[in-house]
């Protein structure tokens, strides 16, 4: 690249690449300096030469001045979309194993699926995910008897909020969900999503509060 592209320039490009930088920049969640310092080689590498870190941080905040008040995200959430919450739920995951045929059996056979009933099989890489009604605890743990467990956690409660098709194809959809539970405290024990549908799992005791930060968010209008 051509040394008389300006340090602006490049900083500006790094930025406009970046918006969830430049979103934390506007929450005041990171400093100019740490940001600087962050771009420092890549912009030494871009413009052929030196460059201070000073200059790159002049650099920020003019970008930053220009962004003041502007909205990262130039799209509104979709209006009437459906949100919905469900309390008593049990999540247990265990190594990956070859018996999960056997284990389905098991779950379909004792869990009946009907109305008010839930059960997910979430199979990763290294760990099967199962989730489903408090009650159903015993059949779980019968099924899944004489495999390791990684993790287990009772009385979980979900929000779910179903999404157009159309949302995946938006940057930035479950990043502004998960960040505004952040800033108000709110730990997410689990996140899942099938199809258009993204479920988060919480503790019941934070539920309310959860519920009532994600539903202020998407009635919010730009």
């Amino acid at each position: 690249m051509s040394n008389m592209v300006t340090i602006q320039e490049l900083v500006n490009e790094e930025l406009r690449k970046s918006p969830i930088l430049v979103d934390m920049l506007q929450q005041e969640l990171v400093n100019v300096n740490a940001v600087a310092t962050k771009l420092h080689t890549k912009i030494e590498k871009k413009r052929g030469k030196k460059v201070e870190l000073p200059a790159i941080g002049m650099a920020i905040r003019r970008f930053m001045e220009e962004y003041l008040g502007k909205a990262i995200f130039q799209w509104n959430f979709p209006k009437d979309l459906e949100v919905s919450t469900k309390s008593k739920i049990y999540e247990v995951a265990i190594e990956k194993t070859p018996d999960i045929p056997k284990i389905l059996d098991h779950l379909y056979k004792h869990i009946k699926r009907q109305k008010g009933e839930v059960l997910s099989v979430i199979e990763g890489t290294y760990e099967i995910a199962i989730f489903t009604n408090q009650t159903n605890k015993k059949y779980v743990l019968e099924a899944i008897k004489g495999q390791i467990i990684t993790s287990e956690l009772d009385n979980l409660a979900y929000v779910t909020v179903n999404w157009a098709k159309i949302t995946k194809d938006i940057p930035g959809v479950y990043y502004r969900i998960t960040r505004e539970l952040a800033l108000k405290n709110i730990s997410i024990q689990a996140m899942h999503t099938i199809g258009a549908e993204m479920m988060l799992l919480f503790k019941e005791e934070v539920l309310v509060d959860a519920y009532s930060t994600i539903g202020n968010l998407l009635a919010q209008e730009k």
